[in-house]
């Protein structure tokens, strides 16, 4: 009996100290996202240059309005193909004949979560395709082949299978093997496993993509090179990204953690002004000194327990064992039941998720003007994201709360006039703007009709 005793003391002390871990995580990730750099709040503004054309608005919306209602659909459909295994007697039929007649280990579960992991990349792929290479062919911003793009989307989705299959098996191992601390072990591993996929991610997913090479000497280095002589010359892998071969959009981005952060500029950005590209090297710049990715895997532990909490009464709810014909928690009949909960909780999450990006982003936007003391360019290339690649100035409010990772055009130009009445900067009328904007605005602004517009290849 004391030998007993001591083996369940024993237990209790592992459980314990995984929970202590797990817990630290995920308050050390929400103090990470509530105690960072912010924009200031610097006051309204009565500019107007966040005012464009009516026939750049209607471009806007004529690009814009397919995209969000297929958007819509892609999101209704992530969570009802995982539902239909759930919810209906079919659906539960279709997962007990894939796990066997005896089949309720790790193993099987894999094998259940890739089946409806592609079922539901195939119930999207419809609307991808029409998304990817219709609408963005039609309107002139895919430069990818049509079998490129059918690669890209296979690797792509090959990838997300295998990472579905393999958490699978692990999860229900997990849940099988420790019963009382699975939630606890599996933040604590799960936010390893962040951390390592954004530290390999530059070296190992970014080049299939996105191949680099180090941006070349010239006046666009040069632009560059001052603003990280403002910012004390930080070190800074800056490469330029062949996007190109995909898309005509301009963007840049940070990506890796620690030796393998780099920042990458798209071979599209390179056709703006040389102080244009300075600006958003600025901008990608204070992702780097505020540790956003860092702090994007510290954060992921708050999710990662949360999800595990809730996950865990999920699955000894007994009535839902019973409608899955499951034995136990562990059974992998249950992951069905995973894969729904997982689904509701990214869309309930989408907003916070969206809300902490977009602080990120108005952050880094408030130091790239710090660095730069240009608002006059800063505002030039918003803009040129709405007028060359039809960006929405202000996004519908469902939009922007699932999808709304940036503050809108409207917004990143309302603070930098806010910011240049601040310090007393004089900026250009919205007419030398717009004048300024002729040459780089997208063609159906022109009067070029969709389908017409150059650049994609068959």
């Amino acid at each position: 009996m004391r030998r007993g005793r001591r083996l369940v003391g024993s237990r209790r002390d592992r459980v314990g100290v995984w929970a202590v871990l797990a817990v630290a995580l995920a308050l050390a990730g929400v103090v990470a996202s509530v105690s960072r750099p912010l924009a200031p709040t610097l006051g309204a503004t009565g500019g107007t240059l966040a005012t464009f054309p009516a026939a750049v608005l209607e471009a806007v919306q004529a690009y814009r309005t397919p995209r969000y209602v297929v958007a819509g659909l892609a999101t209704a459909l992530g969570v009802l193909v995982p539902a239909v295994f759930v919810l209906t007697r079919r659906g539960r039929r279709r997962v007990a004949i894939w796990s066997g007649p005896a089949g309720d280990g790790p193993f099987a579960a894999g094998l259940i979560a890739l089946r409806i992991s592609v079922l539901t990349s195939l119930s999207l792929l419809p609307l991808a395709v029409h998304v990817g290479i219709v609408h963005d062919g039609r309107w002139g911003f895919r430069t990818r082949s049509v079998g490129g793009w059918f690669l890209d989307w296979s690797m792509r989705s090959a990838g997300r299978w295998l990472v579905v299959a393999v958490a699978a098996m692990l999860f229900v191992a997990a849940v099988r093997r420790w019963p009382t601390s699975w939630q606890y072990r599996l933040t604590v591993v799960g936010t390893v496993v962040a951390a390592v996929f954004v530290l390999l991610h530059p070296l190992v997913i970014q080049p299939l993509f996105l191949p680099t090479s180090p941006m070349e000497a010239g006046p666009q280095r040069e632009a560059v090179a001052e603003v990280l002589a403002r910012a004390g010359d930080p070190e800074v892998d800056l490469r330029v990204g062949a996007a190109s071969l995909r898309t005509t959009r301009v963007n840049a981005v940070v990506t890796g953690l620690g030796p393998t952060q780099r920042m990458v500029v798209y071979d599209n950005l390179l056709d703006l002004p040389s102080e244009q590209i300075a600006g958003v090297v600025a901008h990608e710049l204070a992702h780097q000194e505020h540790d956003d990715l860092l702090r994007g895997v510290a954060l992921s532990a708050s999710a990662l327990l949360g999800a595990g909490l809730v996950l865990r009464w999920l699955l000894h709810r007994r009535g839902l064992q019973q409608r899955m014909s499951a034995r136990t928690p562990g059974d992998a009949r249950m992951i069905a039941v995973v894969l729904l909960a997982v689904a509701l909780l990214e869309l309930v999450g989408a907003p916070f998720a969206n809300l902490v990006s977009r602080r990120a982003e108005a952050a880094a936007d408030a130091r790239a003007v710090e660095l730069t003391r240009d608002p006059a360019t800063l505002v030039a290339t918003t803009r040129i994201f709405t007028v060359r690649d039809l960006s929405t100035p202000i996004a519908p409010g469902w939009a922007r709360l699932l999808y709304g990772s940036h503050p809108s055009v409207t917004e990143r130009i309302r603070y930098l006039e806010a910011w240049a009445e601040r310090e007393g900067v004089e900026l250009p009328t919205l007419a030398d703007f717009a004048e300024a904007e002729t040459a780089r605005q997208h063609p159906a602004i022109g009067g070029e009709l969709p389908g017409a517009v150059g650049g994609t290849r068959p």
